[in-house]
Formats: C-alpha cells, sequence, structure tokens
C-alpha cells in the first residue's frame, strides 16, 4: 500500500486519474493551481474594451491600474501582506547525504 498521496500534474482537459497506479486504491483530482491565458486581446492595450481591469505591480503592496474601470491604484494594508508573507511555504531544504 502506498502512503495515500499521489501526484499527477494534468491539464483540465485530460480525463481524470481514478486509480492510484500503486494501490489502486480511488483517486480524486485536486485543483491546486489554475492559469489560463485569453486569445486575441492584449489585457493591457484591450482588457478595458473588453470589460477586464488590469493592474500592474509598481511597488510592494501596491497595483496601479492601466486599463479598465475601477480604482486607480490597489493598496494591500501591512496585516494583509504579513498574512500573505506567513503564508509562503520555505525553501526545501537539501541534504548533501555524502
Amino acid at each position: 500500500m502506498c502512503e495515500g498521496k499521489v501526484a499527477v500534474i494534468q491539464t483540465i482537459t485530460e480525463p481524470t486519474l481514478e486509480f492510484c497506479p500503486w494501490c489502486g486504491l480511488n483517486v480524486k483530482r485536486v485543483v491546486s493551481r489554475v492559469s489560463f491565458k485569453m486569445r486575441g486581446i492584449d489585457p493591457v492595450k484591450d482588457g478595458g474594451n473588453k470589460g477586464f481591469t488590469t493592474f500592474k505591480k509598481s511597488e510592494k503592496g501596491v497595483w496601479e491600474k492601466v486599463t479598465g474601470e475601477g480604482p486607480d491604484f490597489l493598496v494591500g494594508s501591512k496585516e494583509d501582506m504579513a498574512a500573505v508573507e506567513a503564508e509562503k511555504l520555505p525553501k526545501p531544504k537539501i541534504l548533501d547525504l555524502d
């Protein structure tokens, strides 16, 4: 039996893995990170015309509006930025087995 965890990177269009390849138990898909590209539009140039608002980071915790509707700036509070830093995972330690 495996330890109950299996990690497989799949695109959202691939069929879901149904069984663990090591122990044969049922598995379920967990979406961990999502990224996408919008074809045919440049968000900086065309985003506002398509109903999107685009921001660019101008300094730590501050984003400036480039195009679209909404506020001119988004500013993270000190508490928000501290929470984001606290959620960052520590870098893995590399063990020298020699």
